[in-house]
């Protein structure tokens, strides 16, 4: 169920992400390849799901802010364990890895206490301390290394022998001078020599840890991103969904993007509430009522828990779907150059043909916005007809009640309730933002109705935000309500 950049942009995924934060090079990787489950995996996204509540739990668990820091240190050595049974390291290279064992260390046994709480199921962390005894064979603890002299007979041999002739050096001068810097150059490359065969030595002994090396380092890039996802809802909220066969429901979802927006504006979020089964159903409302919003979020939300994370709600039941289709009309396709009208029917088409191969949701945004009304009406109702029959789950946005009068089950956002005009009137009179006026009065919940009618709203909010006296007289017109001028 991939969405295009642009897809995961226009529902506010970039919002999340900016806010999923590994620790390691390797936790980032991680969250860079993150993306949804494909179904013959949906074991492992129930097991990641379940183990993210778990990691949840443990709040501010002793072990957990040791674990972090250690995480902190953590560097990409990725390559250099590659290299490992390919060629032989060189000291820098066998420096980083037993850096590396050296902290692995430190971090499994933090893990073991993280574990003993959380039993996280299909994760583990082990260390290789058969490994680290090859380049810590002192059991030392230290982080440097060097070619030590009593790990090569050769090695201590020829260092001795250049420590002797450089204590000659520096007493000698002249030619005899010359003389010994030229042997020493030549015990520098025997010496250099001997290092490489040590190397390769130190190289042979590691090679069958390799694997074991790697592992560590992939269960560490895995439990970096769990411990970020856990951070991640503590800090914005969510719940531990239940992955259903085919119901889809949300009590009290929240778009975290749209709800931070309204928070600087002085606004609230209203949470939506939301069950949808196979087939089509239809979502009307008013004009600025939230419909988009609702599709949104609702799609913000499902994408969510098909990546292994939390959506944000009080309670939410979502099933595996084999795909997300967003068909809404913006500007022109980029993959054709089509007009937005073009474009919506391609990604129709692409719905279409994706409800053919397995379970998915479908989102239709006022489809067929780009053409006349009376066509747009045949066309949402044939596509309505068409997706109640796929067998997947599907909502339409609409403003035709003939539209909404096809569905067999309808959705209404509220919209404008218990509006009262001399009292906005009044509020902008005394300089208030007429949009924040508007709001004031807006009821942006959703709620399932039986009524097929379309509510029509949009004269009391020209009347709201104070349209020009002659175009608004002429609008009550075609309402056919008598016009009865403003007083000031």
């Amino acid at each position: 169920m991939e969405l295009t950049a642009k897809q995961q942009l226009d529902i506010g995924l970039d919002f999340v992400l900016d806010r999923l934060l590994p620790l390691s090079p390797l936790g980032r990787e991680k969250k860079r390849a993150l993306g949804p489950y494909a179904r013959a995996d949906r074991a492992a996204l129930a097991q990641e799901l379940e183990n993210l509540g778990k990691a949840v739990a443990l709040e501010d668990h002793p072990a957990l802010r040791r674990f972090r820091q250690g995480l902190l240190q953590l560097r990409d050595i990725r390559g250099t364990v590659a290299r490992l049974g390919q060629r032989d390291l060189d000291q820098v290279e066998l420096f980083e890895l037993k850096r590396y064992l050296l902290l692995l260390r430190e971090l499994a046994a933090v893990f073991n206490d993280l574990q003993a709480a959380a039993r996280w199921e299909g994760v583990s962390l082990q260390d290789a301390p058969e490994a680290l005894s090859i380049l810590d064979p002192e059991n030392s603890g230290n982080p440097a290394f060097s070619l030590r002299d009593q790990w090569s007979e050769a090695l201590a041999a020829v260092r001795k022998e250049k420590g002797d002739i450089e204590k000659q050096i520096v007493q000698a001068a002249g030619e005899a001078r010359k003389a010994l810097l030229r042997q020493r150059t030549g015990i520098v490359l025997r010496e250099a020599e001997e290092e490489q065969r040590l190397c390769a030595r130190l190289s042979r002994k590691l090679t069958p840890y390799q694997q074991a090396i790697a592992d560590s380092l992939d269960a560490l890039g895995r439990l970096d991103l769990l411990l970020a996802k856990a951070a991640l809802v503590r800090e914005l909220g969510g719940v531990q969904p239940t992955l259903t066969d085919r119901e889809l429901s949300f009590v009290n979802m929240v778009h975290p993007a749209i709800a931070d927006s309204l928070r600087r504006q002085g606004a609230a979020f209203t949470p939506l509430t939301l069950a949808l089964r196979p087939g089509a159903a239809v979502l009307t409302g008013a004009n600025m009522g939230g419909k988009s919003v609702c599709l949104k979020t609702l799609a913000l939300n499902v994408y969510l828990v098909h990546c292994g994370l939390f959506p944000f709600a009080e309670t939410a039941a979502v099933p595996f779907f084999d795909g997300l289709c967003l068909v809404r009309g913006e500007g022109e396709d980029g993959r054709e150059g089509l007009s937005s009208f073009g474009g919506e029917l391609m990604a129709a088409d692409d719905a279409a043909r994706a409800v053919q191969q397995g379970f998915c949701l479908v989102l239709f945004d006022e489809f067929a916005r780009g053409t006349n009304p009376a066509e747009a009406v045949k066309l949402q109702q044939g596509a309505l007809t068409y997706f109640d029959a796929s067998g997947s789950i599907c909502l339409f946005v609409t403003h035709y009640e003939a539209v909404a009068a096809r569905a067999k089950r309808r959705f209404l956002t509220r919209g404008i309730r218990d509006l009262d005009l001399a009292e906005g009137r009044r509020m902008i009179e005394a300089g208030a933002d007429k949009l924040a006026v508007l709001r004031r009065f807006m009821d942006y919940g959703v709620e399932e109705i039986t009524d097929a009618s379309v509510p029509q709203k949009a004269l009391s909010v020209a009347e709201l935000l104070g349209v020009e006296e002659g175009l608004l007289a002429a609008i009550r017109a075609e309402y056919r309500l008598e016009y009865i001028p403003r007083s000031d």
